[in-house]
């Protein structure tokens, strides 16, 4: 039994499921507590039927995704006070705060926030903002950098968006957007590089099958190694 990776939007958000296929006359869709979404539907049922079915579905799709989501573990609240470490492209940092007109940089180990006030939102919104900016930056370029490796499909450079996603770092629209997490800039670089190369790879081949594993491969024979370091940094 074959596995397909498509998505559909609902609102602001994208739902991301894996179609297989089985001898049965109806689709039925299932939501797992790891937060992955399956859909079952029969041999001979168009794709672009099962997209509509899970488009009906997606208001009850996502409510059990944040059922499930409230028992994973969460990460201890953040603070925004000095001493604090925060990740980077996969190194840590910590946060040294001081009174002034406003400004973050990168200094000696240390992400240095200057604020007329050092409240704690405030100091969340500019790291958020600072690392959304850094993000726009650095994707593009991996982007770009990660495309000549397809020199030979003739790709041209896909629109690329930023789009928080709870369970994901990525995603390929069927109409060829790229959307990345912001949170993936606190990876190493190699992490991202896989990421980004794993949704060019769904430029070409839009399923998760034999295929497309044995393109990813080819293009980035230590992809798992990489995975599994992403997995293990940002769990």
């Amino acid at each position: 039994m074959s596995e397909f990776e498509q998505t559909v939007s609902y609102g602001q958000r994208l739902i991301t499921f894996q179609l297989s296929r089985r001898a049965r006359k109806t689709v039925r869709v299932q939501v797992h507590p790891d937060g992955a979404v399956r859909v079952i539907a029969p041999l001979d049922y168009p794709a672009d039927e099962v997209s509509k079915v899970v488009r009906r579905k997606a208001a009850w799709i996502v409510k059990q995704l944040r059922f499930f989501e409230q028992f994973r573990p969460l990460t201890p609240p953040r603070q925004y006070r000095s001493g604090e470490t925060h990740r980077y492209l996969g190194r840590q940092y910590r946060l040294k705060l001081t009174v002034g007109d406003k400004r973050i940089r990168l200094m000696a180990g240390f992400i240095e926030i200057s604020e007329p006030d050092l409240d704690q939102e405030g100091i969340r919104n500019s790291l958020d903002t600072w690392y959304r900016q850094k993000a726009t930056i650095y994707f593009q370029r991996m982007l770009t950098a990660s495309l000549a490796r397809f020199e030979s499909y003739g790709l041209a450079i896909p629109q690329l968006k930023l789009r928080h996603m709870p369970t994901r770092w990525g995603s390929c629209t069927p109409s060829g957007v790229i959307y990345l997490n912001p949170d993936l800039i606190r990876a190493p670089g190699s992490c991202i590089e896989y990421v980004v190369i794993h949704e060019i790879c769904h430029l070409i081949n839009r399923n998760h099958d034999q295929t497309f594993y044995q393109l990813l491969e080819r293009i980035l024979p230590d992809w798992q190694k990489r995975k599994q370091t992403l997995e293990r940094i940002m769990a």
